[in-house]
């Protein structure tokens, strides 16, 4: 474990600390005077009240940069009035464009979203794509979710032989990110090589940081899912295509007969559905009574 959480510190570049809030499962409104106020060690929920019914959702301490992102958002009404989008049957759901509020039928949601990012927090050895998990949405930077855009899933049940093929796609996914995260730094001499047509250089410098990949990932034991997940996956459902690839930040525990009947709206050929389904309003509350966990270790 301590080498998959040093291979994701080395991949992700997360925040290495955060000040720790007072207590648990206190009310975040009391809690929080400043919207931008990060609480940190604190799983904090949320009420989404929309037009086909109320769900509950827990925000994972385990993420604080996702977890205080949505608070932020939910604090400052960001997402009340907007609309559901990206509908997908025994997959998943998907809400968070601001651009939704008001918007005329027909209209594409989920697309050209706004430049504002967060750093991923991805570690699907504890937080994986079940059935209820809440992620966020990715930009075409892999390393970096949208401060936006969000998903719940809906995913169906899945066999256990199809996940060994999963656990391979997770890997080359992964090298791929942190081949590319180590390129980075070095775009303007790619560029230049691409200008002045040396290609040789530019192999040489790729092949470079392909072996310092390979070194990284050498370091840290293949990816498998866990017992409890193949039995999460295999009797529950989910989307176990997802893990590794976004962050998941948190589940829905209360409402989720709610989110299956936003998944099975009709949909226009956007997927968003028809007649439109509505955020009302999102509120944070105190833990639900019966969802109270024991602290951090």
């Amino acid at each position: 474990m301590r080498k998959n959480l040093l291979f994701l510190a080395a991949l992700m570049a997360v925040m290495a600390l955060l000040p720790s809030c007072n207590g648990r499962g206190g009310s975040p409104e009391t809690e929080v005077e400043d919207a931008d106020t990060i609480i940190a060690d604190c799983d904090q929920y949320v009420r989404f009240e929309t037009t086909m019914g109320d769900f509950v959702i827990k925000l994972y301490r385990g993420t604080p940069l996702h977890r205080h992102n949505m608070v932020r958002q939910v604090r400052k009404g960001v997402y009340d009035g907007q609309l559901f989008f990206g509908i997908e049957r025994k997959y998943k759901i998907q809400a968070g464009d601001p651009k939704s509020k008001n918007a005329k039928p027909g209209v594409a949601l989920g697309v050209d979203e706004i430049n504002d990012t967060i750093p991923s927090e991805i570690n699907p050895w504890k937080y994986y794509h079940k059935r209820g998990a809440v992620g966020q949405a990715s930009l075409r930077q892999v390393n970096y979710s949208t401060s936006q855009q969000f998903y719940i899933i809906t995913g169906a049940k899945v066999n256990a032989s199809s996940l060994e093929g999963m656990e391979k796609k997770i890997q080359k996914k992964w090298f791929s990110v942190l081949r590319d995260s180590l390129a980075q730094p070095y775009a303007k001499e790619f560029l230049e090589y691409k200008e002045k047509g040396y290609k040789n250089k530019s192999s040489v410098l790729r092949d470079k940081l392909t072996k310092q990949a390979e070194a990284v990932m050498n370091e840290r034991p293949v990816f498998h899912f866990s017992k409890e997940q193949i039995r999460e996956y295999t009797t529950i459902g989910g989307a176990p295509t997802l893990d590794g690839y976004y962050t998941v930040f948190g589940e829905v525990i209360e409402g989720m007969n709610v989110i299956d009947s936003i998944s099975m709206s009709h949909v226009d050929k956007n997927s968003r559905p028809v007649p439109d389904v509505k955020i009302i309003r999102a509120v944070l509350i105190d833990c639900p009574e019966g969802n109270q966990e024991t602290p951090a270790e």
